[in-house]
């Protein structure tokens, strides 16, 4: 290394003082994200997958009725719920089914009724 004057040395030690803080900022902000999981079930909770920080899968499980069902069928499942997983897309909803009529002999009954 080349001789530096005290003002020189100084300059490089605090350009190498804000590159140790920039890493040490980096491995915190990656350090904080090795925590955090996320848990995705399939709309029928059939299956759950855990999926870790940049994506990588860490668990799927599947309940009884899911190991019931036709491989294909368990195949297409598991691959939508890890796809939701790493899109963070929340599930689809199930749709309700309609209520019966005699549940409505209000109009307060239709509007609160969800």
């Amino acid at each position: 290394m080349a001789e530096l004057s005290n003002p020189r040395l100084i300059e490089e030690m605090r350009w190498q003082l804000r590159e140790i803080e920039a890493r040490k900022a980096e491995n915190a902000k990656a350090l904080a994200a090795v925590g955090e999981v996320t848990e995705v079930a399939s709309p029928d909770e059939m299956v759950t997958v855990t999926v870790g920080p940049g994506g990588v899968i860490g668990e799927v499980r599947l309940t009884d009725k899911a190991m019931a069902s036709s491989a294909s069928a368990l195949g297409d499942l598991i691959t939508a719920t890890i796809r939701r997983a790493l899109t963070g897309e929340p599930a689809p909803r199930p749709k309700r089914p309609a209520p019966a009529e005699d549940e409505h002999d209000e109009p307060i009954d239709t509007v609160f009724d969800l």
